[in-house]
């Protein structure tokens, strides 16, 4: 039987302490309320009902860090309380009017959200923790920051990326993982290397899946084109492509001459959920992110159709919109039914931005709820976790270098936007190295460097930047992660130490001798 592997990657980058909206912790508020309580609900609720229908789920070390955060708990807490008296706000002002089902829809989603992060304690990391324990979740890992792997300039700043990464899942889930999130998809094979800009030295550099193995990761994710070749598929659909047919490739399981094994991203299935043109979020009914409440900032009309103007945007019908989901539950599983007749004995691997759920696309969490519950009566498609997916046969393969981003290469992360951002990078790894060896700075004062350079390191910074999204922040904060690293390194004063201790305070495990890798 073909079987059906789901995998959410959960990412948001370092924002606590680092503004507030609209590109700082409110970013991070959003998804706890949108996309992770939710999601945590629909887990709570199959486990309840006993329908068993497993997946992966790859929570960011950086994130779980921020979700685990006192800071984070109590900004959350205040965050959701302000939307629901904006919530009743609205309901009292469009009461009669197209807009009421809408507002009191709003009222009940911010009472709920309160009620279930008290339930919890606020510790969405525990909840997580406990559907993995009960089979019903497979959690992975990913670099600690998102560091793009194939551009860091060092083996060693790769290796403390993958290591820190490590170290926190365990600490936070109490295991070893086996499963690596590439951040974008990006992986590059062994072999020559130039660095795009001066500073890290031109050789032969060992494979990113060298080093997964050597820390303990056994499998992770590519896009389709690396297995298939081809025309590369972008993560957010943004090309109005039109039905595609994945070739045999990308329903193998391979494995790299390393070991490490490799599950290829599936067309078909991306398309339908991805695509601005043939995806299912771009449904009529459902709610439009871009339109807010003047007053309220909340949303409350609906897409309407693909090419209206925020201004023609009709008021949004939220049983309407739910009901929607089911029928596209019916049809995504459809496909997957078709898809698993072509290839009985193949993997189909659906990786999504674990966002897009609830966040962008406001009733995908329902939607996925609706599938799952469908899977686990499904006698054509057997869903399955990431890990039981790599097990079996696997056929020996050779990758190429590249990305899920546009053109399925690095020009989303390395263009002419983003050159300082790698000088920075660079410099800040070389000199990472020096300190490490050297060994005269005292442990706190490099430790704390060793935070500042992993932040630096984060693949959002050059993304936002090149995306135009938020271009400013993005440079903002890189420069300013750059500066503090630079100034621990000349010596900072205990009372500047102590402050970028309190502001930038993931990874207590930080380990600068992983600096050290080649002596290692």
């Amino acid at each position: 039987m073909a079987r059906f592997a789901l995998v959410l990657h959960a990412h948001l980058p370092y924002v606590r302490a680092h503004g507030m909206w609209p590109f700082g912790e409110e970013t991070l508020y959003e998804a706890m309320a949108e996309t992770y309580l939710p999601l945590i609900r629909v887990l709570e609720r199959l486990r309840a009902e006993g329908v068993e229908a497993p997946f992966t789920l790859g929570i960011t070390p950086i994130l779980a860090e921020q979700l685990a955060d006192a800071r984070i708990k109590e900004g959350f807490w205040a965050y959701a309380k302000d939307r629901l008296e904006r919530a009743q706000g609205d309901y009292q002002r469009y009461r009669g009017t197209a807009l009421e089902a809408s507002a009191r829809h709003q009222v009940a989603f911010w009472e709920l959200t309160l009620d279930h992060f008290q339930r919890l304690s606020g510790d969405l990391v525990a909840a997580f923790r406990k559907a993995e324990e009960g089979g019903q979740v497979e959690l992975i890992t990913s670099n600690a920051t998102h560091g793009y792997s194939p551009l860091l300039g060092y083996d060693e700043a790769l290796w403390a990326q993958i290591k820190t990464g490590v170290s926190t899942y365990r600490r936070h889930f109490a295991k070893d993982p086996t499963g690596f999130w590439l951040p974008e998809m990006a992986y590059r094979p062994k072999g020559p290397w130039k660095p795009p800009v001066e500073g890290p030295p031109e050789g032969v550099r060992p494979g990113v899946d060298e080093l997964l193995m050597r820390a303990g990761i056994r499998y992770t994710f590519v896009d389709a084109h690396l297995v298939q070749g081809g025309e590369p598929l972008s993560p957010y659909g943004e090309a109005a492509l039109g039905p595609v047919e994945s070739q045999e490739a990308t329903y193998h399981v391979h494995e790299l001459e390393s070991g490490l094994r490799v599950l290829a991203r599936n067309p078909e299935t991306t398309l339908q959920v991805w695509s601005a043109d043939y995806g299912y979020p771009g449904e009529g009914l459902y709610r439009e992110f871009h339109r807010k409440d003047p007053l309220s900032g909340l949303h409350h009309w609906r897409v309407t159709h693909r090419k209206a103007d925020l201004a023609e945007k009709a008021p949004y019908d939220p049983e309407a919109a739910f009901a929607k989901t089911e029928e596209h539950a019916r049809h995504f599983v459809g496909l997957l039914e078709r898809l698993a007749g072509r290839h009985p004995e193949g993997v189909i691997l659906s990786p999504y931005d674990a966002e897009l759920f609830g966040h962008w696309w406001y009733e995908g969490v329902a939607w996925l709820e609706a599938v799952l519950r469908l899977l686990a009566q499904n006698p054509k498609v057997r869903p399955v976790t990431a890990r039981e997916a790599v097990q079996g046969p696997a056929v020996r393969t050779a990758l190429p270098e590249g990305s899920w981003g546009r053109g399925g290469d690095h020009r989303v992360w390395l263009n002419e936007k983003t050159l300082d951002y790698w000088e920075k990078v660079y410099r800040a790894e070389g000199a990472m190295r020096e300190a490490a060896r050297r060994g005269v700075l005292p442990e706190g004062v490099l430790r704390q460097a060793m935070r500042e350079l992993l932040l630096l390191e984060a693949s959002d910074w050059p993304f936002l930047m090149e995306t135009g999204q938020a271009e400013a922040y993005a440079r903002e904060r890189y420069e300013e992660h750059a500066r503090a690293f630079f100034h621990l390194l000349k010596g900072a004063s205990p009372e500047e130490l102590r402050a970028l201790e309190e502001r930038d305070n993931p990874f207590p495990e930080a380990d600068p001798r992983l600096y050290l890798f080649r002596e290692a």
